[in-house]
């Protein structure tokens, strides 16, 4: 009988963990992506644009390219590093490139077609700092704690039942 307690006290708590958990993590995600630039861009074959970007809290920078097909993008530093792409991925018709941002200051993109033909792109650069990802990451564990305090008070629970009704050949559950 004490196992039954234990489960269903660790079923309230990881509960009450989704709950809490769950209400906060709409607020992060919303404030978590700070639009720093977004434009339209005319460029003829073999041409180049170039776009200056103030950064105040690093941590990544994202450049979401929409009627586009894949464009070479480069971040430069202030002292001219070239930043390498964490990942390029597709995403329904518009490719989402990822840079890690080492601090804050100036930096610059780059948006080269070398394609043949001439191209209209939608060009979203967002940032993210390193307060909201690290906030989205706790709050994201925490939801995950709550699921497994969930699951091993649900088997806490089913075991000892399952074994009171083992141990009672005639199925009389005492109190």
């Amino acid at each position: 009988m004490n196992l039954i307690r234990v489960g269903i006290s660790l079923m309230i708590i990881g509960v009450a963990i989704l709950l809490i958990s769950n209400s906060f993590l709409p607020r992060v995600y919303n404030v978590m992506i700070n639009t720093v630039n977004n434009t339209t861009v005319s460029m003829d074959v073999n041409s180049k644009y170039l776009m200056s970007i103030y950064i105040k809290s690093p941590a990544y920078i994202v450049v979401m390219l929409n009627d586009s097909y894949p464009l070479p993008i480069y971040v430069f530093d202030s002292f001219g590093h070239v930043l390498t792409p964490l990942n390029y991925k597709q995403e329904g018709g518009i490719y989402l490139v990822m840079f890690p941002l080492l601090e804050h200051g100036n930096y610059s993109l780059v948006l080269l077609n070398d394609n043949s033909t001439p191209l209209n792109v939608s060009l979203l650069v967002t940032s993210i700092s390193q307060y909201m990802v690290s906030n989205a990451v706790i709050l994201s564990t925490m939801m995950d704690l709550g699921v497994v305090l969930f699951i091993i008070g649900v088997l806490f629970v089913t075991i000892n039942i399952l074994y009171i009704v083992r141990s009672n050949p005639k199925n009389e559950i005492k109190t």
